[in-house]
């Protein structure tokens, strides 16, 4: 046969894995005709048949049981948790499950899935340990030493560029004045008892038993002999006044002090809880409250009514049962699974 020239581009690429997609789609196409979808489909069945001198398939995309989306969905056999056991959470997990996205805790918690440590998460870690230097007495309230401390570690955090690199090391300068700031005022009495606190309690949350561990950035007393739990935040937005009001982290803590979670730091008595709050370095507090020299603080009031326990449950609920459904949000924008999750266009299967 003589060659011709043909303008234009082809209707499909000239490949055997373009070919099968053509003919897949010509056996379910509607508008195709009987004699058209079945010829489509014996040389579907000719190309699945062919194989090489060692008897492997040289088409396998072709034959039916690779074709994903016709099995229906599995489930495993071994549950994901024990439902004689507690449900082991933390209180961002409790977030995630409760008001964010399941998909989003199990593909980064249980699956590990998440992405490597950002250079931001680098920033809080090393402003994080500062503070709690400070708070123990082993490195002095001082921004010159703070800052010679933060020297010391910088470069072994990965930035994208020089001058990133110089800016955030600004913004660690500027948050760690705005905690010394905070670390030396007078907060209505309160002084530190414990920096970094681990605990681990098990909660009652309905029909499950909820099992928290975390750590604690500071615990305070405050002048009535209660419990305080101070959260400190690097990141560069704030919830606002209702989010921190039905804030799950910082009820969490506040529920492990009623479980004994600092028993150990006040002499072996159970304080009650005086609140708790957010404390955010990044951000400078309003005019009224100091200006930008001092940090942001969202103050939470001690628990009233039964709204952690049920979302406790809730969570546990999601994880014993297995229920990872997708939740749509402002998340998303920054959600590292976009591209695996069924919610958004790029994650939903073909064959949907």
């Amino acid at each position: 046969m003589e060659p011709r020239d043909v303008t234009g581009r082809p209707r499909r690429p000239l490949a055997v894995a373009a070919l099968v997609a053509e003919l897949r789609a010509t056996t379910v196409d509607p508008a195709a005709s009987q004699a058209l979808r079945d010829a489509a489909a014996q040389r579907l069945a000719r190309l699945a048949a062919l194989t090489d001198d060692e008897g492997h398939p040289l088409v396998p995309a072709a034959h039916p049981y690779r074709w994903w989306g016709l099995n229906e969905p599995t489930r495993s056999e071994v549950p994901l948790r024990d439902r004689d056991r507690p449900v082991v959470l933390s209180g961002s997990a409790l977030d995630q499950l409760a008001n964010t996205c399941a998909l989003q805790w199990f593909l980064g918690r249980e699956v590990k899935a998440d992405a490597p440590a950002t250079a931001a998460q680098g920033f809080g870690n090393v402003v994080h340990v500062l503070a709690d230097e400070v708070a123990s007495g082993s490195t002095p309230a001082d921004l010159d030493v703070l800052m010679e401390r933060l020297d010391s570690v910088w470069n072994g955090l990965v930035f994208d560029a020089p001058w990133k690199s110089a800016q955030e090391k600004d913004q660690a300068r500027a948050a760690l004045e705005r905690f010394l700031h905070w670390h030396v005022m007078d907060r209505a009495g309160r002084t530190p008892v414990a920096g970094e606190h681990g605990f681990d309690v098990t909660l009652e949350a309905g029909d499950y038993a909820v099992r928290i561990r975390g750590s604690m950035d500071r615990v305070e007393q405050d002048a009535e002999g209660r419990a305080y739990v101070v959260d400190f935040k690097t990141g560069k937005a704030a919830p606002t006044k209702d989010e921190v009001a039905a804030h799950p982290q910082l009820a969490v803590y506040q529920l492990a002090i009623r479980e004994g979670a600092v028993d150990e730091v006040f002499d072996g008595r159970r304080p009650a809880s005086g609140g708790a709050e957010l404390v955010q370095l990044r951000q400078g507090a309003p005019k009224k409250e100091g200006g930008d020299a001092l940090p942001k603080v969202q103050g939470q009031e001690p628990l009233a009514g039964e709204w952690v326990s049920d979302l406790l449950a809730t969570a546990a609920g999601r994880v014993l049962d297995e229920r990872f459904t997708p939740s749509t949000g402002q998340h998303c924008a920054h959600c590292a699974f976009r591209a695996s999750c069924s919610a958004q266009p790029e994650g939903r299967h073909v064959v949907e």
